[in-house]
């Protein structure tokens, strides 16, 4: 295992714990929604971006471990030839899926985050909501990062010979 995939796999693992944090945040406003007549402005807008980063990584997290979804019923049951004709198939379409991923989140980001006012200060894209963060630019970027660090991983399985029957 190499060092990407050592990376991917702690890095989905400290992620992870943000599903933890969600669940802590949707108990808090619930309760001080109904039970203090209370709400915040804040929690469901933490909660969407810590959802969509857990989401983001976590598709590297699963090719590192080797774990993402595969039909293997059909595969499995056939010859060694169609096993890895479906392997890199399977290689060649996520590659071109997740580089064109990878460069439309890096334009949304550039764009969402470049952004500059007429007196010149810094305006990133904002959520729009009450509280009005900039939470859209920086889940963007963890597309981007993301949508990149998946991309390696997969192909460092290709490149390493990491084949259909490993």
């Amino acid at each position: 295992m190499g060092f990407l995939d050592r990376f991917a796999l702690r890095l989905g693992s400290l992620i992870a714990w943000g599903f933890l944090v969600i669940v802590a945040l949707m108990v808090y406003e619930v309760v001080a929604r109904y039970g203090f007549n209370a709400p915040t402005i804040w929690a469901h807008e933490i909660a969407g971006v810590l959802a969509a980063v857990a989401f983001v990584f976590g598709g590297a997290y699963c090719m590192a471990e080797d774990s993402h979804m595969r039909i293997t019923s059909f595969v499995e049951s056939r010859g060694r030839s169609v096993r890895a004709f479906s392997h890199y198939l399977s290689i060649a379409a996520g590659t071109l899926y997740l580089a064109g991923l990878a460069y439309a989140a890096f334009r949304m980001a550039r764009d969402a985050l470049f952004r500059f006012s007429i007196s010149g200060t810094w305006d990133p894209e904002r959520s729009g909501s009450t509280w009005n963060t900039p939470a859209p630019s920086y889940i963007k970027l963890a597309l981007c990062v993301g949508a990149a660090l998946f991309l390696i991983v997969l192909l460092r399985r290709l490149f390493t010979g990491h084949g259909p029957d490993n």
